[in-house]
């Protein structure tokens, strides 16, 4: 269980969180949505500790995070950013391996134990195949999987995800999603900012809707999609196209 409680965040003056409270329950994939500037980034990366709030706590397991050493709190909590560039050469290996760090002693080295586990994030990715490859070589989807691959190495339980499908083809997109929907049944806590509502809607157990940095709703995405709220948040019109069991939200600014 992850829970948020009165959270404010300002940066460089700016007021970008508003008491923002929610719980998430643990096992599932909860969606986070909102339009650009609404605070999603913000949050998540208040709830990894790379920001903290100025008010406001964030919880993991009913223990407030900032009595975690950060090492520690690096073995339970992992992000994926949106942006998945490094600035120099190294192996996608290599950057699987970074995810080992927070479990490794000062100039300790990798063991049998640690490069298993790095094998087992290859594999579950499907970036074997790329181990001694250049990761800024890859294509957007090839190096969104290894940054994945390095968020699994860290063996943490509570996943989050940055717009991880944001610039990303068809096929990697559902690759990425359904990888996320195998992580849950693994008992995976994924929280995933994500701008493509008909995935949120496919792929999420529960949507927090953010506006203007405060929760507007939270809920079920049956419940969290309806026209009024579309309408309210994203100021467009919204219908939905029901198929025999699935169906899809279709929008328009008329």
């Amino acid at each position: 269980m992850i829970a948020i409680d009165n959270l404010h965040f300002s940066f460089a003056e700016k007021k970008i969180l508003h008491g923002i409270t929610a719980r998430f329950e643990a096992g599932k994939i909860h969606g986070i949505v909102g339009p650009n500037g609404s605070g999603k980034s913000t949050l998540l990366k208040n709830i990894s500790r790379i920001w903290e709030p100025q008010e406001g706590a964030v919880f993991l397991d009913g223990k407030d995070y900032r009595t975690i050493s950060r090492k520690a709190l690096s073995t339970m909590v992992t992000l994926v950013p949106q942006d998945t560039a490094i600035g120099f050469p190294i192996s996608v290996y290599e950057v699987v391996a970074m995810g080992r760090h927070p479990h490794l002693g000062r100039f300790q080295a990798l063991g049998t134990r640690d490069r298993e586990i790095i094998d087992r994030a290859l594999r579950t990715t499907n970036v074997s195949d790329l181990r001694d490859r250049n990761i800024n070589e890859l294509s957007g989807g090839e190096s969104q999987l290894a940054i994945l691959a390095r968020a699994l190495a860290t063996e943490a339980s509570l996943i989050l995800l940055d717009e991880p499908t944001s610039d990303l083809d068809i096929r990697h997109t559902l690759t990425i999603m359904d990888l996320l929907e195998d992580l849950k049944k693994k008992e995976k806590t994924i929280l995933v900012s994500i701008h493509d509502l008909n995935l949120a809607k496919r792929y999420c157990d529960t949507i927090l809707i953010l506006h203007k940095g405060k929760v507007f709703f939270i809920g079920s995405p049956d419940e969290a999609f309806s026209r009024e709220n579309i309408q309210a948040v994203f100021n467009v019109n919204m219908a939905e196209i029901k198929n025999d069991s699935q169906s899809f939200l279709y929008f328009s600014k008329d």
